[in-house]
């Protein structure tokens, strides 16, 4: 199977997910900001094109195989133990204490084994992730997809995601988090080797991330406030030349944008979206005329929606979250849909 036809030949409706234009005023300025709503692939997410495209992948190379293991924290374990599940195979995911009981729940009643990863003393969440399904499966015999340093990972959106983007621009931004890289990473790939004139590809993830951070500096020593919102790890696609644009977002005001989108039934999107648009919004609020935006967003408020008063506006603190609701709430009563 070639990189094309992983492409043409899934046989699960992922890709081609709706792109949705909104309005949005600040300033005086009425710019136009478009949604590319990932929640809409099959199993919800963004993910599956990321475990479609490594599993068939895989598969095109070794043959067929009975048992897969890989580490994630929470989207791409509920896409591969779904997709597995489809196609009988054998799937254990490794995941961290933070992941969502929504994914949780997803990745046992597809039948796969979830196991939850300890970290050592001085381990992140992600690296210990990735040492425990590693310790799986020399012990068990599993395949090892391994997306954190697979570089089929960033090869599903240079191929996939990014074209299917790109094809409706021309844009004057276009907004993706960095999460664990591979996003970020095929879209910069996808612009240097085919579109460099289609405006800024800027990285958005919380202030306390570090999965693009120059070689040889640290993350900042702040923990990650929202469970499961972005990395402590340095991500293992990060080498890019020249360094991408990145855009720090308070996590406060990701979760009050994330309410404040619910409350207002405009669109649907998970908590990392939210952070995107965020970010959008802060950019766009620099600028001095009309612009023409795209935010990539990961996946659905379905996920989050269950645990947001119990799990993620504790984890930032409701004093932080009201002031930055009464801060954003008049810039989102501006966003229409087209």
């Amino acid at each position: 199977m070639t990189l094309h036809n992983a492409v043409t030949e899934c046989p699960f409706e992922i890709g081609n997910t709706p792109l949705t234009p909104f309005a949005l005023t600040l300033n005086g300025l009425r710019h136009e900001l478009l949604v590319k709503e990932e929640r809409c692939n099959a199993f919800g997410s963004v993910k599956d094109r990321v475990a479609w495209y490594i599993l068939s992948q895989t598969i095109a190379e070794k043959g067929p195989v009975e048992a897969v293991v890989d580490a994630s924290s929470g989207n791409y374990g509920y896409a591969l133990a779904c997709i597995c599940q489809k196609l009988g195979i054998a799937a254990t995911i490794v995941s961290s204490s933070s992941i969502s009981a929504y994914n949780a729940a997803g990745i046992r009643q597809a039948g796969a084994r979830l196991v939850i990863a300890e970290p050592a003393p001085g381990e992140c969440a992600n690296a210990a992730r990735m040492r425990v399904a590693g310790e799986i499966s020399a012990a068990e015999g599993q395949t090892f997809l391994n997306q954190y340093a697979n570089f089929m990972n960033p090869a599903s959106h240079e191929h996939w995601t990014a074209p299917e983007v790109f094809a409706e621009g021309p844009f004057d931004a276009c907004f993706v988090t960095s999460s664990s890289g591979g996003t970020a990473r095929g879209f910069t790939d996808y612009l240097h080797s085919h579109r460099e004139d289609a405006g800024h590809l800027i990285l958005v993830e919380p202030a306390a991330s570090g999965a693009f951070v120059p070689p040889g500096e640290e993350a900042a020593s702040a923990k990650l406030q929202v469970p499961g919102y972005g990395s402590k790890r340095r991500s293992s696609f990060a080498e890019v030349d020249p360094e991408p644009e990145m855009l720090r977002v308070d996590e406060a005001d990701v979760v009050a944008t994330f309410t404040l989108l619910h409350e207002r039934e405009l669109v649907k999107v998970g908590l990392s979206s939210a952070g995107v648009l965020t970010g959008a919004m802060t950019w766009l609020a620099e600028q001095t005329e009309p612009m023409r935006v795209v935010c990539v967003c990961a996946d659905g408020e379905e996920r989050y929606l269950e645990e947001m008063e119990s799990r993620y506006i504790p984890a930032v603190g409701e004093a932080q979250v009201s002031a930055a609701r009464a801060a954003l709430g008049p810039v989102i009563a501006t966003m229409q849909r087209l």
